[in-house]
């Protein structure tokens, strides 16, 4: 794979930073955005804007008036329409030159390997942790990468799970998160959180810098502050029947 004049000139102000070869690496990775959301929105529009081959855009709800003062993926005139179906639309129109595939659907386990299989790194734009728990058993067993990320109030998290790197997401929590709800978000929040997720995709990708493996990366949009803790390596394999 090379570089054209078209790839030359759209990515021109990253390639000083890239390089060829880390720009051909973009133009070659297939990426899974999985919820379509706050999170998801950014990311998927960041992953179109730098470069990435293929994007992989996975949601099964419809667009309304209550998401729009985050999810900025999509507009007014996109309320009641299937968010994966709008956000292909919109990822085309930013950059036809990546490759899009939607689902309307929610991943479970029975749909893991059919709609995730052509994915080489999963993004978590996810808001409930037993979905994301799939996300992980899956990347896991498959050795994918996972980016995942959360945001809520002016908080937020990120971390890189990898088979072999660092811990699974069912090592951090062993005992998953009540599900409540989310209890209220602003659009910056999110905006960070995404932010940081796509810079750890990008490393991955890459190989420039060092993505966050075994650490945990915390935010708190009021203060504002970007913290990060280590986290203890520990033996993923005993951990797997927490997921279920």
């Amino acid at each position: 794979m090379s570089l054209d004049k078209i790839d030359i000139v759209r990515y021109s102000r990253q390639l000083p930073l890239l390089g060829a070869g880390g720009q051909i690496r973009l133009l070659g990775s297939r990426v899974a955005v999985v919820g379509l959301g706050g999170l998801g929105s950014l990311i998927s529009l960041y992953l179109a804007a730098l470069g990435v081959g293929k994007l992989i855009l996975i949601d099964p709800d419809k667009v309304g008036l209550e998401n729009l003062n985050r999810q900025i993926l999509y507009s007014t005139s996109d309320i009641g329409r299937p968010k994966a179906r709008a956000a292909a639309e919109r990822i085309a129109a930013l950059n036809p030159l990546v490759e899009v595939e939607s689902y309307e659907e929610r991943v479970t386990e029975e749909n893991a390997e059919e709609v995730l299989e052509g994915a080489d790194i999963i993004m978590d734009g996810l808001d409930e942790w037993r979905s994301r728990l799939v996300l992980d058993q899956y990347a896991w067993e498959k050795g994918k990468t996972l980016v995942h990320g959360a945001a809520e109030r002016y908080y937020g998290q990120v971390t890189v799970v990898e088979r072999g790197r660092s811990n699974c997401l069912a090592c951090i929590a062993p005992k998953p998160p009540a599900e409540r709800g989310c209890s209220g978000v602003v659009a910056p929040t999110v905006g960070i959180v995404a932010s940081i997720e796509v810079m750890e995709a990008l490393k991955v990708m890459t190989g420039i810098g060092e993505p966050a493996y075994n650490k945990l990366i915390v935010v708190d949009a009021r203060r504002p502050a970007i913290d990060e803790i280590a986290l203890k390596h520990m033996s993923c394999e005993e951990c797997r029947s927490r997921i279920r």
